[in-house]
């Protein structure tokens, strides 16, 4: 035998040593024995990654084997069957598919996607090809999204993430990485990156519900995400495989086809041979048309095949016996035959591990050991409430219902997401359990300062449970006194607050929030427009908007009625509707006149300036922010004297005055920075002030200067996906990019990314801008018919309601370029 064979040989048997040890753990009920055994299962382990590196080593020409990095190791398969074809297939595409660098592996869930791309690097993978790197990213583990799997995968291979800021950059960087050495990514459990699971209820979702809903269900949440998956097929010298219920959309061509660089592989279930293998493997007695007789029903689903085995195994008449399943009604559809499955395992169970089950099923995720002591241990010592439970766990853990980790030296359950669902919805008391993690989440120590996301966690998890016991206005107290500041204005995180807020909807958000004062449905109404607005949702935010004002009116609100006027115009603006922005404008400038609220007052003068700059009445405009600007300093709010300076820098800028709108952003910056001393930085404004400041310096054609601030706009901007300013900075750059003149093709690349985006949000001003910006690329080609068409679809666009009511300065420069098409120079700025 030669001494691959040998190694082979030696991988398996002690694969076959670590599942005997496995079941011995779970089955005996001697604490001594089962120290014992879990010490085996150690060794066990240990050996075979040492044995992995060897055979790894011998194919890579004494290398000693590929660096591992998981986020989480997946809780090894005892009995792991089968799979030999697929097993085959990924070590085909791996080492002889470099067309497809990505293989999205596509099913159901429970069809044991896991558990196959776990064995397969594990093993195959280090067989295929000689690797320099592999990487394990598990998307079901809290706090396990892109920002931490670039953070993360950095640090491991020897980076400093932190230096390149945000997400953006540290993807650019690992780019640079993946591409220096033979690298395999597998991104586990695909699926939570898209909206379709993005909400705080994705644990509960079924595949049913996932694949049906609003249209864009399998887009990625977060646009990072998306850029992820598309680069990552992209990549030469990278392999991906990714396992997920649905396929992102974008991972699909323009036509509906797969992206180039990737391929599908649908995995369905086990073969009749694999199930009776399985069956055999853990002790269960069948003969061939038994195992066809009972599993072909269920399509011979792999989750369903192990709680069927669970339940046979205890049966009290045939115990380990599969005629004790063939009463079993064949004739039911896949989902329902798998619920069956699910009905009898969970029936069969002794009345405390339901309920531990049903209970364990109410967390969003794994559940850490000390946790379900303190929450669901009872009275008495720690040792007395770890008692009541050991049993009940172990009993679960070897019914297949619940899967147990040691990462660390510490101890973690976890469910998988149907057998969550179905124990979930038989949770026999959910306000009582809600009320524990209430309760436990609760007496967790506040911050008095945020940094990051993270350290809300225990708060996220607060208002999760309140959410799932229908505590709707706690809930709202909780995100209104503890997240709001923090997440929406500090942090940025709009995307959460969407999510969070969403929440509040349970009967979906063409009816009012589930609150059960009005003025607090027309706050939901108006927050969940705020998070729209954010993240380029305008025409979604108009909608809330109207309703919340709706309510306010009819409860005689002024001053609610006045903010939300004032937001309602500001999404106005942005989709071109610049009449009723006006009139609402004046509305809420009179209100706020009848109530003596200087400060609002000036807000809708604010916002006013800005509106009659983009309709071209600059001597008005300027009136207005004056205004506004005295107001803000008679009630001494720096940060909106800021933001007034900000303004001031828009409109000169519109009229391409760079020295009057340099100055203005660097007052603006001034007071921001004051504001960000005394209290916290508020990060959107910062991305507007770097936007303004590099067009300013574009404006003064101090380009190596502008690039750097404009840079820096797209980093935070980015970093926070802030949707609404992403297109402007975006244009800015494809300009920066043209008055360099170095490369023809890096302005189409920024104008087309942010035509795009801007076409998605239906932003009308912005779509003049940039088809004006394209008119002007076309004609410094030379093509005057392509330049036209621009310009007229810029005209269009900026004609809004019609003078006075257009947007005056790309209506001029669309009229421009439509008479330079008709003769005279070609190149017009």
């Amino acid at each position: 035998m030669s001494l691959r064979g040998h190694l082979e040989q030696q991988i398996a048997e002690a694969y076959a040593l670590l599942n005997q040890y496995e079941e011995l753990e779970r089955t005996t009920r001697d604490p001594r024995e089962r120290s014992r055994y879990r010490s085996e299962i150690k060794r066990q382990r240990e050996a075979i990654r040492e044995l992995e590196a060897e055979l790894v080593g011998l194919e890579g020409s004494g290398a000693a084997g590929p660096r591992f990095y998981a986020n989480a190791n997946y809780p090894e398969e005892t009995a792991f069957t089968g799979r030999t074809e697929e097993l085959t297939l990924l070590d085909n595409w791996l080492a002889n598919d470099p067309a497809h660098p990505l293989l999205a592996l596509i099913a159901l869930g429970g069809t044991g996607k896991s558990a196959l791309a776990w064995r397969w690097q594990s093993v195959g993978a280090r067989r295929a090809v000689p690797l320099q790197t592999i990487i394990w990213w598990d998307f079901y583990q809290p706090n396990a999204g892109v920002a931490e799997f670039l953070n993360d995968v950095l640090t491991f291979i020897g980076d400093r993430p932190q230096e390149y800021g945000n997400s953006r950059l540290q993807l650019s960087r690992l780019w640079q990485r993946l591409d220096q050495g033979p690298t395999l990514v597998v991104l586990d459990g695909a699926e939570r990156l898209l909206r379709a699971y993005g909400s705080l209820g994705a644990a509960y979702l079924g595949d049913a519900e996932a694949e049906v809903g609003e249209r864009h269900a399998r887009d990625c949440v977060d646009p990072v995400a998306g850029t992820l998956l598309a680069g990552l097929a992209q990549r030469p010298g990278c392999k991906t495989l990714l396992t997920s219920r649905l396929l992102p959309r974008e991972l699909e061509g323009r036509a509906g086809g797969l992206l180039a660089g990737v391929r599908r592989h649908t995995l369905t279930g086990l073969s009749l041979e694999e199930s009776q293998q399985l069956f055999k493997t853990l002790g269960i007695q069948a003969t061939r048309a038994e195992v066809q007789a009972v599993c072909e029903p269920l399509g011979y689903h792999p989750l369903s095949l192990r709680l069927l085995a669970g339940y046979v195994a205890h049966d009290p008449a045939q115990p380990n016996d599969l005629r004790a399943a063939v009463h079993y009604d064949p004739t039911d559809d896949l989902l329902g035959r798998r619920q069956h499955v699910l009905s009898r395992a969970y029936d069969s169970l002794p009345e405390t591990a339901r309920q531990l089950l049903s209970q364990l099923a109410a967390f969003r995720s794994s559940v850490s050991w000390e946790t379900v002591v303190a929450v669901f241990g009872g009275d008495g010592t720690e040792a007395q409430r770890a008692a009541r439970l050991q049993d009940a766990l172990w009993l679960l853990e070897r019914r297949g219902l619940v899967q147990r980790a040691v990462q660390d030296g510490r101890t973690s359950y976890d469910l998988h997401p149907i057998v969550r669902r179905y124990a979930y919805d038989r949770l026999a008391d959910p306000a009582g359990t809600h009320g524990q993690l209430v309760a436990y989440f609760e007496a967790m120590p506040k911050l008095d300062k945020v940094q990051t996301l993270a350290e809300l966690e225990p708060v996220l998890e607060l208002y999760h449970h309140l959410v799932c016991v229908g505590r709707y206005d706690k809930a709202r107290s909780v995100y209104y006194k503890s997240l709001r500041v923090p997440m929406y204005y500090q942090l940025g995180a709009y995307q959460q607050v969407v999510a969070l807020i969403q929440a509040l909807f349970p009967d979906g958000e063409e009816k009012p929030p589930r609150l059960n004062r009005e003025n607090y449905q027309a706050w939901g109404l108006n927050a969940l427009a705020n998070g729209y607005s954010r993240v380029g949702q305008p025409q979604a935010a108009v909608s809330l908007l109207e309703r919340a004002n709706a309510i306010r009116k009819q409860l005689g609100y002024k001053k609610g009625l006045a903010i939300g006027l004032g937001y309602l115009a500001d999404q106005q603006v942005a989709l071109g509707a610049l009449k009723a922005a006006e009139d609402n404008l004046l509305h809420r400038i009179t209100l706020c006149q009848e109530m003596k609220d200087l400060f609002r007052e000036g807000i809708g003068h604010l916002y006013r300036g800005r509106l009659l700059a983009y309709v071209g009445k600059w001597a008005e405009a300027k009136a207005e922010l004056d205004t506004a600007l005295i107001q803000f300093r008679t009630v001494k709010r720096i940060h909106f004297q800021g933001i007034a300076w900000t303004y001031y820098a828009l409109v000169t800028l519109l009229q391409g005055q760079g020295i009057a709108g340099l100055d203005a952003v660097q007052n603006a910056l001034r007071l921001e920075n004051k504001t960000a001393r005394k209290r916290f930085s508020y990060e959107r404004d910062h991305v507007q002030v770097y936007w303004l400041w590099g067009w300013a310096l574009l404006a003064l054609r101090k380009l190596t200067v502008a690039q750097e601030h404009l840079d820096e706009a797209l980093r935070r901007c980015r970093a926070i996906n802030l949707v609404e300013l992403e297109p402007a900075i975006l244009l800015a750059q494809a300009r920066l990019a043209r008055a360099g003149g170095q490369n023809s093709i890096l302005p189409y690349q920024y104008a087309e990314e942010a035509l795009q985006i801007a076409e998605r949000a239906g932003y009308r001003l912005h779509l003049a801008d940039i088809h004006n910006f394209l008119a002007h690329l076309a004609l410094d080609e030379g093509d005057r018919d392509k330049a036209r068409r621009h310009a007229q679809q810029a005209r269009d666009y900026a004609w809004c309601d019609g003078p006075p009511h257009a947007y005056q300065v790309g209506l001029e420069e669309a009229e421009r370029v439509l008479k330079r098409t008709e003769g005279g120079g070609l190149r017009t700025e």
